[in-house]
């Protein structure tokens, strides 16, 4: 599993300008489609190409779209999960109508998440749905995702926008079991998150060794820390978690104008290379280029360790360049507003400024 750790960091609250200024960046998402539209709706039926009359599920949907395809889902509650290997847009019919339960349902081998996007050769826009329900897939240890982006192809595009991400109600074991709504595992494609609802979850976003990607405008609620017993440590939770652990350097990787609100934790961290026990022989090693812009915070119940935004480099050749800008809001003691921490010879190139993060006492 792949979370921070509380370690040992120096603090600092902002208040005042210090740097660089005038970042700007706008997410990009909705390319245009071919004509081709496909329908799934509840009353469908699996056969022909779903063009003059609905299929029943998505899958089979995808499996007979020739590239370039939109796939319309109509309003419903659709138990099943989703696998995506070809440039399609799927679109539902709101977050509030459209919903994609994977309660139970394991997809087996090496898919998981209740919608997989994996190498599709082009763009790809999941959008207007609710995602629910994670299973407690084998393949990723155990941890339940809601919405899995592994395509190994960096001329490749992906957009998630203006879902609803929900952890829901079927894992009994939502504090134990690390949670996720977002992850991106390897996933070099051009990515996209914009304007979704993410809840729930022990870690809203984990970026992990992703291509560039810009995280904007979204809603990050009521998360969970999640605990081990064999030691008993606790985690708190994860807004975004931006992480190079692999040879090479990430850039791009960008949180902006996005909102952190109740739950106690991290709103958006930033490490360059990283060590969980899983990297003591030979240190995990990559560094990070982004950008922490204009979002929001309002993080409660004060977690110690935790901060609204942390910034990390861990050891010789990992270096972390990251601009921090007119970020507001507050955080509950002993949280804080920003924590810096370069160790083992990691490097931190930090420049901010208009940022003001309050510390609320408990």
């Amino acid at each position: 599993m792949k979370h921070k750790m509380v370690v040992a960091f120096v603090t600092f609250t902002m208040f005042g300008a210090v740097g660089v200024v005038g970042f700007t960046a706008t997410a990009t998402a909705a390319q245009p489609f071919g004509p081709a539209t496909e329908h799934v709706s509840m009353t469908g039926t699996d056969s022909g190409s779903c063009v003059s009359s609905p299929c029943a599920t998505i899958n089979y949907a995808i499996s007979v779209a020739p590239a370039g395809t939109t796939i319309k889902v109509a309003a419903g509650t659709y138990d099943q999960t989703v696998d995506i290997s070809k440039p399609i847009s799927l679109k539902g019919a709101g977050a509030s109508s459209t919903t994609i339960n994977g309660a139970g349902i394991d997809p087996g081998g090496t898919d998981y998440g209740v919608v997989y996007v994996g190498t599709t050769g082009g763009l790809t826009q999941i959008q207007g749905f609710t995602i629910t329900n994670p299973y407690t897939y084998a393949y990723t240890g155990g941890e339940p995702e809601a919405v899995a982006l592994a395509d190994q192809n960096s001329s490749d595009s992906v957009d998630v926008v203006d879902n609803d991400i929900v952890e829901g109600s079927a894992d009994t074991n939502a504090g134990t079991d690390f949670p996720i709504g977002i992850d991106t595992f390897l996933n070099s494609a051009q990515t996209v998150i914009l304007d979704n609802t993410i809840s729930g979850f022990f870690q809203g976003a984990l970026l992990e060794d992703n291509g560039p990607a810009t995280i904007q405008s979204n809603i990050f609620t009521n998360l969970i820390s999640n605990s081990t017993s064999d030691p008993t440590t606790v985690y708190p939770a994860e807004g975004v978690f931006f992480l190079s652990d692999e040879a090479g350097s990430l850039t791009g990787q960008d949180a902006i104008s996005n909102t952190f609100e109740d739950y106690s934790g991290y709103g958006v961290a930033m490490d360059a290379g990283y060590d969980n026990g899983d990297c003591s022989s030979t240190p995990c090693n990559g560094s990070i280029t982004g950008a922490i812009t204009s979002n929001q915070f309002a993080l409660t119940t004060g977690t110690p360790g935790a901060a609204a935004i942390s910034l990390s480099a861990l050891d010789n050749g990992n270096d972390l360049t990251v601009t921090v800008n007119s970020d507001k809001g507050y955080v509950t003691s002993p949280s804080v507003g920003v924590s810096i921490s370069a160790t083992g010879g990691g490097d931190i190139s930090y420049s901010e400024s208009g940022t003001k993060i309050k510390e609320h006492a408990a």
